[in-house]
């Protein structure tokens, strides 16, 4: 564990800082994806889809610019394809089980949701089991397929052979289209998805600068740090708190924060028939996730903004899975 010292405090204090700016930002502008995707597939309103590929242009674009002022160094995600497909598409189903994506069950918290707590215990449990306990051969089985270009992981700009930046601007001009062909807002208590994107997207790139305060940059994410949430009290693994396990302590409090000041803060009891429901998604949630190498923050944003093939695979078998679930549970019924 860091030793608390002078040279410490920008260690606690960057990643706190980070977690309530997260919070706060993403419970004012209701960014989840389930609730994205669930809105686009069951009454075809893409307002918070756009928000999630506005943020994730807008980190692409801070992150490269970040990587070529030589600000941090960002490591690539590895392109392990059955790994990333099927732990993206699984992350998607429990994501719908569960009602939330993990980035939302934590800011959740915040709002007073203690179905909340249910999901993300079971998540830290499901995130344990698959990374150190006894999935933990099944992971690595798994996760052994590569996919490597001249030896190195890829990126779709590697993988073309063009510069990031002419990548870049052709998702720009497509994203731009899909934008201004979307149709009007519903009216909400929420910020608009535009500021909602922006605000989103910054803070996924400032996010791998205020983590290089730890001993390597992770960025902001939710994966395998709310597993050890869980195990580092029980059994003090890991051996010490790093900087993403901090961030999860601010993330909350950003969000109540928020949710105070717009009067949304109130206790909510999940259902009592909902409990089994909600252990299962969380459960299957943190498993996919450690699977995936990442949840929909850290690969469908964090890494997916270096442009890492992996990491975008991923993103997309969590739409997939999503759907999948989206459509057995009501869809199909109808």
């Amino acid at each position: 564990m860091p030793v608390v010292d002078e040279v410490s405090w920008p260690f606690y204090v960057s990643a706190v800082a980070t977690g309530v700016a997260f919070g706060y930002v993403t419970q004012r502008g209701g960014f989840c994806l389930t609730r994205a995707l669930s809105n686009l597939f069951l009454m075809g309103d893409a307002t918070i889809v756009r928000a999630y590929l506005l943020a994730l242009f807008v980190a692409t674009v801070g992150v490269h610019l970040i990587l070529g002022a030589g600000l941090v160094q960002i490591p690539i995600r590895p392109f392990h394809w059955l790994g990333n497909l099927l732990g993206g598409f699984l992350f998607g189903v429990g994501m719908i089980l569960a009602g939330g994506c993990s980035g939302s069950t934590w800011y959740r918290v915040g709002e007073g949701a203690v179905g909340a707590w249910i999901v993300l215990l079971a998540f830290a449990m499901g995130a344990t089991t698959t990374s150190v306990g006894i999935l933990a051969p099944a992971r690595r089985a798994l996760q052994g397929p590569t996919v490597t270009v001249d030896g190195v992981s890829p990126t779709l700009a590697s993988l073309i052979g063009v510069s990031p930046w002419a990548v870049i601007g052709v998702l720009g001009v497509l994203l731009a289209i899909f934008l201004w062909r979307g149709s009007p807002e519903p009216e909400h208590a929420k910020w608009p998805w535009a500021v909602t994107g922006v605000a989103v997207g910054m803070l996924i790139a400032v996010g791998w600068w205020t983590s290089s305060f730890d001993q390597a940059p992770t960025g902001i994410t939710f994966a395998s740090n709310t597993g050890q949430a869980l195990t580092y009290p029980l059994v003090g693994y890991p051996n010490r708190v790093n900087w993403s396990m901090v961030l999860l302590v601010g993330v909350p409090i950003g969000a109540f924060l928020a949710a105070w000041r717009a009067g949304e803060f109130r206790w909510k009891l999940p259902p009592g028939w909902s409990l089994v429901q909600l252990f299962a998604g969380g459960l299957l949630m943190g498993t996919a996730a450690i699977l995936a190498e990442g949840c929909n923050i850290t690969q469908g944003l964090t890494h997916s903004a270096t442009l890492a093939l992996g990491s975008l695979v991923a993103f997309g078998a969590m739409w997939v899975g999503a759907y999948a679930a989206v459509w057995v549970m009501f869809l199909r019924k109808g």
